[in-house]
């Protein structure tokens, strides 16, 4: 009875989803910070892989590194079938944050060498240094703990560890990227769940 009752409860947050994917027009649209209040601003980009996306951000020393959220056993363990995704749709499950680390990389038109999945777009935007390097230091954290050995991936080209929030519908890739990019002052307005993005200037 416990698990049916979970079961339902999970239901219940799908379709919820859901329709809040649908009211709001299946798009993340993403407004970028006022220029001026930029003191110091940094290129970063936006990708979108078809179904997930991740976000470039430039290194001090050169280069650029790529951040990715997901689902654990989907981008980590390859086990990419139908049950693996309805899982991790209908309860939460174990999740990974994926980084790699590119010195060589600094324009969009190398980007194909990152992102071995693939890429369907790609959106230069503008952000302030000092949030750049806020976002980078906490991301970073996660890999940086002495009892983690992060995971490599060919299929995605990223190296990753756990990450201490459960993978779920209402806590997906595309949504933790918004996030990421909130915490770059960016506005995302409607939702980006299915990875359909639209850069809105402001």
């Amino acid at each position: 009875m416990a698990y049916r009752e979970q079961l339902r409860r999970w239901l219940g947050t799908l379709l919820a989803m859901m329709a809040i994917v649908l009211l709001t027009g299946c798009a993340g649209r993403v407004v970028p910070p006022e220029p001026s209040l930029l003191e110091q601003p940094v290129d970063i980009y936006l990708l979108d892989h078809g179904r997930h996306a991740s976000l470039v951000l430039p290194r001090e020393s050169g280069g650029v590194v790529r951040y990715s959220y997901g689902d654990w056993r989907w981008y980590v363990e390859g086990r990419q079938h139908a049950l693996s995704g309805a899982a991790a749709m209908l309860w939460p499950t174990d999740a990974g944050i994926g980084r790699a680390v590119h010195p060589d990389i600094d324009a969009p038109e190398q980007f194909h060498r990152l992102a071995p999945e693939g890429l369907t777009d790609i959106y230069p935007l503008e952000a302030d240094m000092g949030r750049v390097q806020a976002l980078k230091r906490r991301l970073d954290a996660h890999f940086e703990r002495a009892d983690v050995e992060p995971v490599p991936s060919e299929q995605y080209g990223l190296e990753f560890v756990p990450y201490p929030r459960g993978y779920s519908a209402a806590h997906q890739s595309n949504l933790v990227v918004a996030q990421w990019l909130r915490e770059l002052d960016f506005e995302v307005r409607g939702s980006p769940w299915l990875s359909n993005w639209r850069v809105t200037p402001r």
